[in-house]
């Protein structure tokens, strides 16, 4: 009898052990869980930041587009050499400006991509995180049974003696 109780309070002991290792990485989960989800929702801001930009970019550029579409009719209205060159010189500078417009765009544009992309490896990494605190809550949730049903054992063989 005495052999058994040993054993049983053994195992007992090692689920213990287990229990507590399992509660120590669950912690150590919820911590990286947490941090990731943070990492997440300051990219979040970041690319809603970056859309925000860019949308008044593109708003910028549709009123240069216009403006060089008038300037264009001017152009062929014009009915004096001066006018001519004045309104050259005005669809020149907005040419120029629509230019680094675009190019300030593809640069932003770029920068949202790769945010993106970062966004979407943090989410990748946090759905793993959740999934690994997923299996050891479920092989701590086996472990507790075993305990109980170890316990439930020894009790029994308690009662008998």
């Amino acid at each position: 009898m005495k052999k058994e109780l040993k054993k049983t309070k053994k195992a007992i002991e090692e689920l213990l052990k287990v229990l507590g290792d399992t509660e120590e990485n669950l912690d150590d989960l919820d911590q990286a869980i947490t941090k990731t989800h943070d990492k997440v929702a300051k990219l979040e801001e970041q690319v809603l930041d970056l859309v925000s930009q860019m949308q008044k970019i593109e708003r910028k550029i549709h009123k240069k587009l216009n403006k060089i579409a008038k300037v264009k009719k001017l152009i062929l209205k014009a009915d004096t050499d001066r006018k001519l060159e004045t309104y050259e010189k005005e669809y020149d500078r907005l040419v120029a400006e629509l230019n680094a417009l675009e190019k300030e765009y593809k640069k932003l544009h770029k920068k949202y991509e790769d945010l993106v992309l970062k966004e979407q490896k943090a989410l990748e990494k946090e759905m793993q995180l959740e999934e690994e605190a997923a299996r050891i809550s479920e092989e701590q949730y086996h472990a507790i049974a075993s305990v109980q049903d170890a316990m439930g054992r020894l009790a029994g063989k308690l009662n008998r003696y």
